[in-house]
C-alpha cells in the first residue's frame, strides 16, 4: 500500500526512472524487514522422538465366571501362567485352572507417547486358541503384569539362529472387573473378549526425546534447548515439573509434559518445536510485528498464535489483541493458546466458539479443561444444558477432566460395571451411552422416563410395560440364576438401579437404552459416543453431503482443518493399538 501511494506523483510526473530507483530500495527493505523477521526455532535442528506407541502384553487368569470357564489349553501361555501363580505361591494350580469358575486370558494394551508412571491405560482381554471357555461375563481379571517384547532378529539382525519372541520388562499391571459383550462378531464371540476402560497402570514413564539433526549434536547446543523450554514453561505447570526438558547427552534430551498439555499432546509438541533457539525476541522485534500482523489475518491466525505461545508469558500480551477480532477463527486462535498458557481472559470466548462453532468443539472444550481456572468451571457447568449433545457431553468429559471431584458431574457405580451421572438437572432431558473410554450412562437434565406400551429384550433380561401401566416389569430367565421378576416405576433411574440390583451388566443396559431410543419408548433423545473431535477434510465432505449447515461456517474455518491439527487427546474416539500407532 505504501508503495503504491508513493508511485501516484511518480506517474502524474512521468519520472519513470527516479520510481525505478525507489521502487527497488522498497523491495530490498522488504527483503531486509523478512530477513530480520526470521527467527530460529528449536524444530529446525531437532526430530521427535520416543513418539511411537508400546504394546504390551500378558498372561492373566480371570475369575468369578458363571460356571463358564474352561480348562487352560496345554502349551506356552499355560506354562507361563503357571510360572507366575507358582511365584506368588498359589497352591494346587491344575485344580484351579480347570474350575469352571476361571478361565486363563490373553490381555494386550498400549502405553502411548507421553505417559507418565501410573496413568492409566485401557485393556483388552482375549481368550488363547483353543480354550473352552464359552463367555467371560462376570469375569474379573486379577493382577496381571504385561510386558513388552521383541524378536531375536529384530534385536541383532546379524543373528544366526531362529528368530524367537523375547520377553521385555514389565510395564504395566493390568486388574479389574470385565465389560464383555462388545466388539465384533456374534452373540458368542462377544461373550470371549473383553475390555477394562482404565484397567491398567503404567510402570514408566515415557517422556519425548528431541533428538538433535546432524551439525547440531553438541552439548552446548542441547543444553540450550532445554533451557529455552523451562523458560517458557516455567510458571505454567503449577510447580509439578521442576523441568520440562532435561539434556542427557550431545545428541538429545528428553521432554516431559506439563500438566496443561496432557489432554493435547500433539499441540504440546508443536509449541515446543516453535520455541526461538536463541533468547525470545522482545516486543519491538519484527518478528515480533509480523506475528502480531498474522495473528489478526484469518490466514495465518492458527500458525501465529503457536509461535507466540511458543514465547510462554511474554507472547500473552499480543495474544490478547486476537480476542477483540471480529473473525470467530482469530478470536479461537488467541483464545486456545491463551489457555494453555494459563490466562482466564479467553474462557468466555471459548465457551462462546463451544457453542456456537461445532468444528472447533473438541479444541474449544480441551483449552478449557486443561485452564483450572473460576471462569471455566463456570462455563463448562453451564455448557452441561446446551443444546447440542456434543457441547453438554463434550463439557461433560471437559469438566471431569479438570476436576473428577466437581459435584456437578459425580456419579454411582452399579453392579460394578458402569457409571451412572445425573447432571444439569434443570436442563432439556438427554440420555448419553458410551461405548468407548468409559463405561458410563449420563442423564443430563430433568429425569427421563420409559413410554408404554413397549417390549423390550437386553441379553436375558425383558423389560414391558402395556399401555397407561405407571410400573414396569422386569423379568429375568437365566441358566445360571433361574427366573426372577421385579417391577419398578417408569423413570430410567430406577429402571438402571432395577436391572443392576438382579445382575445386569453394562451391555444389557446399552441394549435395553438404545432399543428404547430407537423404538419411541423413552421421553428424551439417546446419543451415543457423542465425542467431538475435530474432522478431516475428508470427513467435513461427507458430512456437509448430509448436513447442508454444516458448511455454513465461515470457510477459513473450514480451510483450517488440517493447520489447527488432530483432534485432542482427551476426545480420541479409539483406542486400539492399531489407531494410535497411526
Amino acid at each position: 500500500m505504501n508503495r503504491r501511494f508513493w508511485l501516484l506523483p511518480v506517474l502524474f510526473t512521468g519520472l519513470c526512472g527516479c520510481a525505478h530507483h525507489h521502487e527497488t530500495r522498497l523491495q530490498a527493505d522488504d527483503e531486509a524487514e523478512a530477513k530480520d523477521a526470521d527467527v530460529k526455532t528449536i524444530g529446525e535442528i531437532t526430530t521427535v522422538g520416543n513418539a511411537a506407541p508400546i504394546a504390551v502384553s500378558g498372561v492373566g487368569l480371570v475369575v468369578g465366571l458363571e460356571g463358564t470357564g474352561g480348562d487352560a489349553p496345554p502349551g506356552s501361555y499355560r506354562q507361563f501362567l503357571e510360572d507366575n501363580l507358582r511365584k506368588s505361591r498359589v497352591e494346587h494350580i491344575k485344580e484351579l485352572l480347570a474350575s469352571p469358575s476361571v478361565s486363563m486370558v490373553l490381555v494386550s494394551a498400549t502405553i502411548p507417547p507421553g505417559a507418565r508412571k501410573d496413568d492409566r491405560i485401557d485393556v483388552e482381554v482375549s481368550l488363547p486358541p483353543h480354550c473352552k471357555t464359552t463367555s467371560l461375563r462376570g469375569g474379573y481379571l486379577q493382577a496381571c503384569m504385561l510386558y513388552n517384547y521383541d524378536t531375536t532378529k529384530n534385536l541383532d539382525p546379524n543373528f544366526q539362529g531362529a528368530n524367537r519372541l523375547l520377553i521385555g520388562h514389565g510395564l504395566a499391571r493390568a486388574e479389574g472387573p470385565l465389560l464383555v459383550g462388545f466388539g465384533e462378531g456374534d452373540e458368542s464371540a462377544r461373550l470371549k473378549q473383553g475390555r477394562i476402560w482404565g484397567g491398567a497402570r503404567s510402570n514408566l514413564d515415557r517422556a519425548f526425546q528431541l533428538v538433535f539433526n546432524d551439525g547440531h549434536q553438541r552439548a552446548p547446543i542441547v543444553q540450550l534447548a532445554a533451557n529455552r523450554i523451562n523458560e517458557t514453561f516455567h510458571g505454567a505447570d503449577r510447580g509439578i515439573l521442576s523441568n520440562v526438558a532435561v539434556a542427557k547427552t550431545k545428541s538429545y534430551l528428553v521432554l516431559n509434559v506439563p500438566a496443561q498439555y496432557k489432554l493435547n499432546l500433539p499441540r504440546y509438541l508443536r509449541v515446543v518445536r516453535l520455541i526461538p533457539l536463541e533468547a525470545p525476541p522482545d516486543a519491538n522485534s519484527p518478528y515480533r510485528r509480523r506475528l502480531e500482523r498474522q495473528l489478526l489475518d484469518p490466514a495465518h491466525a492458527i500458525t501465529a498464535a503457536l509461535r507466540l505461545e511458543a514465547l510462554g508469558s511474554e507472547g500473552a500480551v499480543t495474544l490478547k489483541k486476537g480476542l477483540a477480532s471480529t473473525h470467530p477463527l482469530v478470536r479461537f486462535a488467541a483464545a486456545e493458546a491463551l489457555a494453555y498458557l494459563g490466562e482466564p481472559a479467553c474462557g468466555q470466548e471459548l465457551a462462546t466458539l463451544v457453542d456456537h462453532e461445532p468444528l472447533l468443539r473438541a479444541y474449544s472444550l480441551t483449552a478449557m479443561a486443561s485452564l483450572d481456572e473460576a471462569v471455566t468451571h463456570v462455563k463448562l457447568r453451564e455448557l452441561l444444558a446446551a443444546s447440542d449433545p456434543t457441547a453438554r457431553y463434550g463439557a461433560f468429559r471437559a469438566l471431569k477432566a479438570l476436576d473428577e471431584h466437581d459435584s456437578s458431574v459425580q456419579g454411582e457405580q452399579l453392579n460394578h460395571s458402569y457409571w451412572l451421572h445425573r447432571v444439569a438437572p434443570e436442563s432439556a432431558s438427554l440420555v448419553h451411552v458410551s461405548t468407548m473410554k468409559r463405561a458410563e450412562v449420563v442423564l443430563f437434565g430433568q429425569e427421563p422416563y420409559l413410554v408404554p406400551p413397549f417390549s423390550i429384550l437386553a441379553g436375558e433380561f425383558t423389560i414391558t410395560a402395556a399401555p397407561n401401566d405407571q410400573l414396569c416389569t422386569l423379568s429375568l430367565l437365566s441358566v445360571q440364576h433361574g427366573s426372577r421378576r421385579r417391577q419398578c416405576s417408569l423413570k430410567l433411574d430406577d429402571v438402571l438401579h432395577c436391572m443392576a440390583d438382579m445382575g445386569a451388566m453394562y451391555p444389557e443396559t446399552l441394549e435395553l437404552i438404545q432399543q428404547a431410543g430407537h423404538d419411541k419408548a423413552l421421553s428424551c433423545p439417546v446419543a451415543v459416543d457423542a465425542f467431538p473431535h475435530g474432522p478431516s477434510v475428508e470427513e467435513l465432505a461427507k458430512r456437509g453431503a448430509t448436513d447442508p449447515d454444516l458448511l455454513q461456517a465461515d470457510p477459513e474455518i473450514l480451510q483450517a482443518q488440517n493447520e489447527i491439527g488432530p483432534t485432542p487427546t482427551l476426545y480420541e474416539r479409539t483406542t486400539s493399538t492399531a489407531k494410535r500407532a497411526e
